[in-house]
């Protein structure tokens, strides 16, 4: 009886679930589908706690996962595999196997210091997530359960939303929807009010697919106990809604209640509804459309609502606070429940927002913390009666999905402790990665979704001595763990801690700039600047190389390899440059042959990985494709978004050409060579860029559709030494001296700071 009744309180406090019976037990099997690598696992969700925690421990055969929620229990596994087992599930390296014996472990108990772990920005799921597939998602959400991520932010599908909207109000065609909504590779910017119509017109099937994927996203997202931050209503409208609605429809309203949105880097904004009344009858069609679409398959309280992001308060508009007053009001007539989520970016969120939606009803998103320094919200955030705002500590780590070594780990590290330490007085509630772009760099959301669970507080040296295990399975006291570890602890103070506040993501590749003889930025906002010595990262080249044997066979090894040797070859091109720009005669004919053979080697260095190739990108774009005009549309937007941007109004005037550069295959050769090389052929001169080189690859009249392709050429580990010898051979040996982390008086190798040139 004793037995029964302690049996009756123990299934009352946890529930047990099988590995195959339950959504976390199902991403195991994704994560780890050999054999019976999944099974090895009892997983348990203890439905008293009062706080988010996850207890681990191994008896070598089996590991045991308690935790408050499917979350903890997910971020549990995780914490097992990447500090016990040596895996990291990553962005190159999804699945994994489990070693034959299982390190054992005591158990160990750690608790979230936030409640919530942000993800994404609007822009991610143009600059990265524009084609996805049902497969491709789900192995992001798969990351985003392992890593801790409880409020992600989720759009797909809410063109479907915009569409039924204006067909409940009367619009007759999907041609005068189209005249709003916009392609498939700028959604982004739609959602925050930016642009419209840009990029179509779409064809129907594209809303089927992204409706039908959308619902997928969040009954998963549902099952794993997520809560996704859905797009609320921000005010928006078309400019030609009062011509194309039902009149009976729109009986109430006047021409004078639409304003004009003004403009963003040449793109038409969104018209604004002026008057409150009509604002909150167009709010709650808004969000009676989503409900009819998605309401079964998402439960959420976020609403994601920048009404006047990047221009401001459009002219004609009477009271913006009232209409901020009208937004809040719809949406909690929507949901009581509701919490209003916003970016804190350039001056954004204003006193009109933040003096209008209550203390624990607006929760801030702080995209300026490791640029800032930021230890408590910098920007407005606080009441009117100065009680301070819910906010996430943020990292905005990359711009355009820009490919680079790029990071600011004593900021990220040291800022984001500071600031939970005080979290109790200055409203933090969360930590997010922010970013444009995923997909690279992936050390840094590893660190950042591990801090809110730490019992004691990293510092860059130990977080890096954990990583070299966690990333490639090698353990301390061995030749290849000190190698890697030397590797990465010059990265850790180099790359990967750049000191400069204004600078916008990783250093641009000079490669990839608009030619000209001064080495500068590539897109017009990134402030590129050299703050690392050259040397000191082909040193760590070097060092990452000479483990080649051992590590081969290690998916995650084989990508950083390459993403180093291009990063060092990246660095040559800026030296190249340089040089060209002072040399004469003969010697600077052969410097630019150099330079623009180091340009070919690069896109061959990179055709070896299918991360780094443009066919990735442009396959699964044409994949999405029923016809091949819709295939050729969505490449031609795919093409565009990297490359222009926009047509001439936009690449020029608006000053987006080459915002999204990105270091891959394909582009290279095709895109960014062909401009060098007409360069210096006609004697150094700025050349007619948009006419000759830029729109004619994005039309295709330069290198037709569905060239290129997603597989790669070539074994990795070879083309690096291959490359490695061509342009570094001068430094094969490894240095006597070392860095290592506790050791920080040891002497600099080859020190040599590259000072900028950048504008």
């Amino acid at each position: 009886m004793k037995r029964l009744l302690l049996l009756l309180i123990f299934n009352f406090q946890f529930s047990i679930f099988n590995s195959f019976a339950s959504p976390v037990g199902d991403l195991l099997s994704r994560v780890l589908p050999n054999g019976k690598d999944a099974k090895r696992f009892e997983l348990r969700i203890d439905k008293q706690a009062s706080e988010q925690y996850f207890t681990i421990s191994c008896n070598g055969k089996k590991v045991r996962v308690t935790g408050s929620d499917n979350i903890a229990v997910a971020t549990g596994i995780n914490w097992y595999l990447q500090h016990y087992a040596g895996i990291d599930i990553s962005w190159n390296s999804p699945t994994a196997s489990l070693p034959a014996k299982l390190p054992a472990v005591k158990e160990e108990r750690h608790k979230s210091c936030v409640d919530y772990r942000y993800y994404l920005n609007f822009c991610t799921h143009s600059y990265s997530m524009a084609f996805w597939d049902w497969e491709r998602w789900q192995q992001e959400i798969d990351w985003m359960a392992l890593h801790g991520v409880n409020l992600p932010l989720a759009i797909t599908g809410m063109e479907g939303v915009w569409r039924r909207v204006l067909e409940n109000y009367g619009y007759s065609s999907l041609d005068q929807v189209n005249e709003f909504v916009c392609g498939s590779a700028f959604y982004g910017w739609f959602f925050m009010n930016n642009l419209t119509g840009w990029g179509g017109p779409q064809p129907d099937s594209w809303y089927r697919q992204r409706t039908e994927l959308g619902r997928k996203i969040f009954k998963r997202m549902m099952e794993l106990g997520m809560k996704p931050v859905v797009p609320g209503y921000v005010g928006m409208v078309p400019k030609d809604f009062l011509q194309y609605a039902v009149p009976q429809k729109v009986a109430k309203w006047q021409s004078a209640d639409i304003v004009d949105g003004g403009m963003w880097c040449s793109f038409v904004r969104p018209a604004f509804v002026n008057n409150t009344d009509r604002l909150r009858e167009f709010a709650a069609a808004y969000y009676k459309a989503f409900d009819e679409l998605f309401g079964d398959v998402c439960s959420t309280r976020f609403y994601a609502i920048d009404p006047f992001h990047e221009g401001g308060v459009p002219n004609g508009v009477t009271d913006a606070k009232a209409s901020v007053r009208a937004m809040y009001d719809a949406l909690l007539s929507y949901n009581p429940e509701a919490v209003w989520v916003c970016q804190h970016w350039q001056d954004n969120p204003t006193p009109i927002l933040t003096h209008t939606v209550p203390a624990g009803r607006l929760m801030i998103l702080d995209l300026h913390g490791d640029n800032n320094g930021d230890t408590s919200c910098s920007g407005h955030s606080t009441t009117a009666d100065g009680k301070p705002h819910d906010w996430v500590w943020g990292q905005v780590s990359n711009f355009g999905g820009n490919v680079g070594l790029f990071g600011r780990m004593d900021r990220l590290i040291d800022c984001f402790y500071e600031a939970a330490r005080n979290a109790s007085s200055n409203g933090l509630v969360g930590i997010g990665a922010i970013p444009e772009g995923i997909e690279n760099n992936s050390m840094l959301y590893d660190l950042l979704y591990a801090l809110p669970w730490t019992n004691t507080e990293y510092t860059r040296q130990t977080w890096l001595a954990d990583y070299v295990q966690m990333r490639y399975g090698v353990k301390p006291g061995s030749s290849a763990y000190d190698r890697l570890l030397s590797a990465w602890t010059r990265l850790g103070k180099g790359v990967y801690n750049c000191p400069n506040n204004g600078q916008q993501g990783t250093t641009e590749s000079v490669f990839l700039m608009r030619p000209s003889l001064r080495a500068g930025t590539v897109s017009s906002w990134a402030g590129s600047t050299w703050y690392w010595d050259f040397s000191d990262l082909r040193t760590a080249l070097r060092e990452m190389l000479s483990v080649a044997d051992e590590l081969k066979n290690n998916e995650n090894y084989r990508y950083d390899l390459v993403d180093l040797m291009r990063q060092a070859l990246a660095d040559q091109g800026k030296i190249s440059l340089d040089s060209i720009s002072t040399a004469t005669g003969a010697e600077r004919e052969r410097l630019v042959q150099t330079f623009l053979q180091q340009i070919l080697d690069q896109d061959r260095l990179l055709a070896t990985r299918t991360e780094f190739r443009l066919g990735r990108w442009t396959e699964m774009a044409r994949a999405i494709g029923e016809t091949a005009e819709e295939k050729d549309l969505y490449e031609k937007n795919a093409r565009m978004l990297l490359t222009t941007w926009g047509d001439r109004p936009q690449c020029e005037r608006g000053g987006l050409h080459d915002y999204a550069n990105r270091e891959w295959q394909g582009l290279l050769s095709n895109f960014y060579y062909p401009r060098w090389k007409a360069f210096f052929e006609r004697d150094c001169q700025p050349q007619r860029w948009f006419d000759d080189f830029e729109w004619p690859f994005v039309t295709g009249s330069l290198t037709p559709y569905a060239t290129f392709t997603a597989s790669p050429e070539g074994d990795e580990l070879e083309v690096v030494k291959s490359l490695f010898a061509k342009y570094f051979s001068a430094s094969l040996s490894l240095p006597a001296t070392r860095y290592y982390p506790f050791l920080p008086s040891l002497t600099i190798v080859s020190c040599q700071v590259i000072v900028s040139c950048a504008g």
